[in-house]
């Protein structure tokens, strides 16, 4: 059964959810974004994004993109009643001078860093819209190109183990199954996109993915051939970040039940 969404007016716009590494997406890199904050800009905006009220919390906490040493970065959203960001992204702005869209710097410039009181909407299913953040991040030349490639299921990852027929990679990390290319990251942290079939063309290596192509450059395949259609999902539409509601509540219940949490996320 199809859910429908809230109304527009109703939706959160989504702030400050990056790429991971670990699990490819089309959402912004926040290396991609660093640099030209106004001074004042800068200090109204982080006045107003810790301003914001608690909308969601989460048992995993966040990390820094940036790998600078911080441990956890928050476990929840907050919101202005317009907008929702995780209470880790003033980090992203004061510690590495991340930009965030003009729109939001200049709602908060305006207000002089202060929330008008709001009433907070109830979390639900659409209520999260990421698509003006990563149109934002795509014009910014922020998100990678991944056309034509997925994040592999389990069976599809043995499969692919098996065509591959050595231990030479850690980790399969996406896979493109009309061309046969699998993206591997290897012992020592580089990637490799590889032809799974025989013949195909040799491997190319990148250091990490700053070195990936970018969505919308002149090339949007790091080979230079035209893209494939389909491409990585986008990210969930709702709040529990890839959970349904009912996964998400069930998942807090039981951490709360044994009174820990994991800090991997």
């Amino acid at each position: 059964m199809t859910r429908a969404l809230p109304p527009a007016s109703e939706r959160l716009t989504v702030l400050g959810w990056w790429f991971r590494p670990d699990a490819p997406s089309e959402l912004p890199m926040p290396q991609r974004l660093v640099g030209g904050w106004d001074a004042d800009a800068r200090a109204a905006t982080l006045r107003y994004l810790r301003a914001g009220t608690v909308l969601m919390t989460y048992p995993d906490a966040s990390f820094c993109r940036f790998e600078c040493g911080v441990g956890e970065l928050g476990r929840a959203d907050l919101t202005d009643g317009s907008y929702v960001w995780p209470d880790g992204l003033p980090h992203y702005v004061e510690q590495h001078d991340v930009r965030l869209p003009d729109d939001f710097v200049a709602r908060a410039v305006a207000a002089g860093g202060e929330i008008a009181p709001f009433r907070a909407p109830k979390p639900r299913f659409g209520l999260y819209d990421s698509s003006s953040w990563l149109q934002w991040g795509r014009s910014r030349g922020a998100c990678l190109a991944f056309d034509g490639f997925a994040v592999p299921g389990e069976a599809i990852a043995e499969r692919i183990a098996a065509d591959l027929d050595d231990d030479d990679y850690e980790i399969i990390l996406l896979c493109n199954g009309g061309t046969r290319e699998v993206v591997l990251q290897l012992a020592d942290g580089t990637l490799e996109l590889r032809h799974v079939q025989a013949g195909g063309r040799p491997p190319q290596r990148f250091a990490d993915w700053l070195a990936w192509p970018v969505a919308g450059a002149a090339s949007a395949r790091p080979d230079g051939k035209p893209p494939a259609r389909g491409g990585l999902p986008k990210p969930p539409d709702r709040p529990g970040r890839g959970l349904t509601m009912a996964e998400f509540f069930a998942k807090r219940k039981a951490s709360d039940g044994d009174g820990g949490h994991d800090p991997k996320n």
